[in-house]
C-alpha cells in the first residue's frame, strides 16, 4: 500500500517486529495497518522521525509513486 514506506522497511533491514516496535503496536497490529492503511498520527510521527522522512514521502500511495515515474519519463 505504501511502496516508499516499505522501501524504507527493506533498506534498513527491518522486520515487521521492527517496525511494529517502532510505533509502539503488535506485529499482528502492524500487518493490519500495512494492509488497511489505517495508521494513527502519532504512528505516523513516530515512522517519519525514525526514517526522517516525510509524511508525503512515507505515504504516498501506489498510485502517487507510479503517477511521479510516470511523468518523469
Amino acid at each position: 500500500m505504501y511502496p516508499n514506506l516499505l522501501g524504507q522497511k527493506a533498506y534498513h533491514h527491518l522486520s515487521n517486529d521492527d517496525m511494529a516496535r517502532i510505533i509502539g503496536v503488535s506485529r499482528n497490529s502492524f500487518d493490519t495497518k500495512m494492509k488497511t492503511g489505517r495508521f494513527n498520527v502519532k504512528e505516523c510521527k513516530a515512522l517519519c522521525n525514525y526514517f526522517n522522512k516525510s509524511f508525503y514521502f512515507l505515504f504516498a500511495t501506489n498510485e502517487e509513486v507510479d503517477g511521479v515515474s510516470q511523468k518523469e519519463n
